[in-house]
């Protein structure tokens, strides 16, 4: 089950916001898809198993890598024991590629910036436990722009699934305002879609040929829009 740590607190009535827009860490804030492909590449091949990008994304696309692992494996028809050792060898790779290779989304800080200035709450939204998300909030400078930080410790196959928003938002007090969500793939627009959101798309390379059918609209970078005239379009107030 998923453990909801919240590093901040909610908003006072003092500071309350407006809207609150959440985005994924690890899939919208970096690099983190091709990372995990490159990582599921390497510990794969020590079983024979050649992680290609349709392999990946066919069964690689969950925000972490244990239930990729074990599909992967399901998909060769072999009878594998080892599918927790590669996953805790994968997450303690993926959590190291972190520290030493993410880099910030480029037209991330002027979307926070401009939500700020619009009182919208900006939270980043993680599946890993707080350790591993509070290093990556620092190493890519989140935690010096005002950015809260939601992490889950789940590993569900689908994440954030809309149950997953819903008990987030109460937890922090905020089910009442409008939700805009940031998200990478099709299950997690879905999710958001589902509870509620106004959902910004912003596929990688791994998803983008997936169906975001419902997003208010579908951003190949977010440089493709100026912040302001994205927030206008998806902001609710």
């Amino acid at each position: 089950m998923s453990k909801v740590k919240i590093e901040t607190k909610p908003p006072t009535e003092k500071i309350k916001a407006r809207e609150v827009l959440f985005f994924e860490l690890e899939y919208v804030a970096i690099n983190g898809r091709q990372i995990m492909f490159d990582v599921l590449k390497q510990v794969m091949k020590g079983k024979d198993i050649d992680v290609t990008p349709a392999l990946f994304a066919r069964y690689g696309l969950t925000p972490r890598p244990g239930k990729a692992i074990s599909a992967m494996i399901e998909s060769t028809g072999r009878n594998l024991t080892t599918g927790d050792q590669l996953t805790e060898q994968a997450e303690n790779l993926l959590v190291k590629a972190f520290a030493d290779k993410a880099v910030l989304n480029k037209g991330l800080p002027a979307l926070i910036k401009a939500a700020q200035d619009r009182n919208i709450q900006v939270v980043a939204l993680s599946a890993w436990p707080e350790p591993a998300a509070k290093e990556l909030m620092k190493k890519t400078g989140l935690d010096e722009l005002g950015v809260d930080l939601v992490a889950m410790d789940s590993v569900d196959p689908i994440f954030p699934r809309a149950d997953h928003w819903l008990r987030i938002l109460k937890l922090r007090n905020q089910e009442n305002i409008p939700l805009i969500a940031v998200v990478a793939s099709r299950a997690a627009c879905k999710g958001a879609l589902t509870a509620g959101a106004t959902a910004v798309a912003l596929p990688d390379a791994y998803t983008a040929f997936e169906d975001f059918t419902g997003a208010k609209v579908v951003l190949e970078t977010l440089g493709d829009m100026s912040a302001k005239e994205l927030l206008e379009l998806v902001s609710r107030r």
